[in-house]
């Protein structure tokens, strides 16, 4: 019960200190000063060092070396303190809170924060073999644990929530300060528990990505209008995203000891802490160039990757916490890898296939599927609330239904017989290996695309079944059709042809996908054994393409331009689809030609997903469009400011010849 009291009067001292703090600094933020910031500097130089001093005599052994230790660890503190002050006002003149200044401030605030989260684990925990590591006194395994546990995060959030309610912040500000407070209250390391912890980290995973839907669509209406300071926010806070997955998965997967496995989340919590009192403390910086992320890939590129991959570790995290089970070091990820492709396997050639093929099946899972589906489907229910044409809102509601139905409940909850049973793979290896009861499933999938694009052409497919189609549809995949036009590859790849030097990359795609089938085929029929490490061959290859390769050319839309999997013609069945396409009715017409003629801004062309350059030009000259790489998805339609441009397909044809 002391032990409680004690804690209770530290962690309210401590929040109502910081806050001063930061009242303080952002009250005189532009009225700077080396006085002023040796007021600051000593204040909370004097606090850590006394928290230091306090840790360090309670978790050692009571001596007489020990508590004139813990004295001159205070002293020792206090004197580096004013010596660094002494350098500072000799050498600089202070008339604001720079950028400097400012990360120098919230290091020093979240040192006092750190050594308050271990002193309060050192009285509210006084058990010393829970900070035993190999016979020696675990120092590390005590400050992992302050800072991993309430104690720690507790009064972090009550001063991440004073920031939040007292200043005046900007929406992105809001949405960022709201997404990392939401985001330390649903941390968890702080359960012990494995049962508790992994429905800690489901909720923690969503948290993480509702959080990213505003931010993701704050970022598609900056693609001209982004600031340098607003970008620099965002890349930090999508950094500390992927720190804090790659610090759940780390201490959910390689979990022993436990204190120990839960330092980089620990690392994580601290470096959130040092972005939240940077971005409080440093002046608004209404002055910050314009920068926009078209001009910018590099920006886009990071914010894509870092967010594939945060989604990656929570997703093998939530796999692993619900069917494998606690396990030490570098097995962890052994333990993963068997339990994903269901062989033990730890050789080297076999661990070093495993990292493509695990990221893809945990790529290839329901609960990466969900994260995704939610994200990218909520930027699509925002893009069609601005939409105005039916068919195109009823396409992407299709696309949805599509993604939820076809691509996730289907194949991960439906009956082990329905895809044994009916045509719908949407390529070979991406339900299972290539059992010889399946070939006529396979054959029969791909008859159903044929004729649903000779009917009503690759949109039947790419723009509605395939998960692409709401990868693509929303707001922020609109937003990166202008990198068609910005991208060095991408504008060397415009047009409604295939270039010829993608036709060698399409030949190879094809023999592989073939070769691989017809091995699996004998594989799985018991005719031969051409497994790879345990691994069906096309079940491989299905999730290295569609799984890895896939989301990597996603990321790398910035520089590769946007649907690099249409335009570049690397997805088997994309082509298979295109060709019928070509050969079918579908095709894109005008209602009058000489509109384009005297279009002056071509609006069709710059907004098209897949780059076909060449558009204006055949409406002009035979009033219609055709192409193997147009996926109909209607951006043409939607940016014509005359209401030229219309889909023809088996409906137009069927209405012509009734009223004929």
């Amino acid at each position: 019960m002391q032990n409680i009291f004690w804690v209770s009067l530290t962690i309210t001292l401590m929040t109502v200190s910081v806050g001063y703090v930061l009242i303080y600094l952002r009250n005189i933020a532009g009225s700077f000063s080396v006085r002023k910031l040796s007021y600051t500097v000593i204040f909370l130089t004097m606090m850590g060092s006394m928290l230091n001093s306090l840790n360090y005599y309670l978790a050692t052994p009571p001596n007489f070396f020990n508590t004139i230790a813990a004295v001159n660890i205070s002293m020792m503190e206090m004197t580096v303190a004013i010596v660094y002050l002494l350098w500072i006002s000799s050498r600089y003149k202070i008339h604001t809170i720079s950028k400097k200044v400012a990360l120098g401030l919230s290091l020093l605030m979240v040192w006092n924060e750190v050594s308050m989260g271990s002193l309060l684990f050192t009285i509210a925990y006084s058990t010393p073999e829970r900070y035993v590591m190999s016979g020696s006194s675990g120092f590390l395994a005590l400050i992992v644990s302050g800072v991993n546990s309430y104690l720690f995060i507790a009064p972090m959030v009550g001063e991440m929530i004073f920031i939040f309610l007292y200043f005046k912040e900007t929406r992105l500000k809001k949405i960022i300060f709201g997404s990392l407070i939401a985001m330390a209250l649903s941390t968890p390391s702080m359960i012990e528990n494995t049962q508790f912890r992994f429905a800690g980290t489901i909720v923690f995973a969503s948290v993480m990505v509702l959080f990213m839907i505003p931010l993701y669509e704050w970022i598609a209406n900056r693609r001209n209008s982004l600031k340098l300071n607003e970008a620099a926010s965002l890349k930090f806070v999508f950094s500390i995203f992927l720190l804090m997955s790659f610090g759940v998965f780390f201490g959910d997967v390689f979990q022993t000891p436990f204190y120990i496995a839960w330092l980089p989340y620990g690392i994580a919590m601290t470096c959130t802490m040092i972005f939240y009192f940077y971005e409080a403390i440093l002046p608004a910086q209404n002055g910050s160039p314009m920068v926009g992320w078209r001009k910018n890939p590099r920006f886009l590129f990071l914010v894509l990757m870092f967010s594939f991959v945060s989604e990656l570790f929570l997703s093998a995290s939530i796999i692993f916490m619900n069917h494998g089970s606690p396990s030490s070091g570098w097995s962890g990820f052994i333990a993963l890898s068997a339990l994903l492709k269901g062989v033990d396997s730890s050789s080297i050639p076999a661990v070093i296939l495993d990292v493509p093929y695990v990221i893809g099946a945990i790529a290839n899972s329901y609960v990466f599927l969900t994260i995704m589906g939610i994200e990218m489907g909520a930027l699509v229910v925002l893009r069609m609330r601005k939409i105005q044409w039916r068919e195109k809102r009823v396409n992407l509601t299709l696309a949805l239904i599509s993604f939820a139905l076809y691509t996730t409940i289907w194949p991960n909850f439906g009956p082990e017989s329905f895809y044994s049973v009916l045509p719908v793979w949407a390529n070979a290896g991406s339900l299972g290996p290539l059992y010889p009861s399946m070939i006529g499933v396979i054959v029969g999938s791909y008859a159903i695309y044929a004729i649903l694009a000779l009917l009503f052409g690759r949109r039947s497919y790419c723009s509605t079944l395939c998960p692409s189609a709401v990868m693509y549809g929303g707001t922020l995949g609109q937003a990166m059709i202008a990198y068609n036009y910005e991208s060095e590859i991408s504008k060397r790849h415009i047009g409604s042809r295939f270039k010829a030097s993608v036709y060698p990359f399409i030949s190879v795609s094809w023999v592989l996908m073939i070769s691989l089938s017809y091995l699996s085929y004998l594989t799985a029929g018991g005719f031969d054994n051409f497994s790879i490490f345990g691994i069906d061959p096309i079940v491989f290859f299905s999730f290295f393409v569609w799984n890895f390769l896939w989301y990597l050319f996603f990321v790398s839309v910035p520089f590769l331009g946007m649907s690099p999997c249409r335009r570049y013609g690397w997805c088997t069945t994309g082509t298979f689809v295109g060709f019928f396409s070509r050969i079918g009715l579908f095709k894109l017409k005008v209602r009058d030609p000489s509109t384009c003629v005297t279009c002056p801004t071509k609006d069709c062309v710059t907004a098209c997903e897949v780059g076909l350059g060449d558009l204006a030009g055949q409406f002009i000259k035979q009033g219609y469009f055709k192409s193997s790489k147009c996926v109909g998805s209607g951006s043409c339609l939607e940016a014509c400011p005359y209401e030229n441009i219309y889909f023809y397909d088996i409906r137009n044809l069927l209405r012509e010849k009734k009223r004929s």
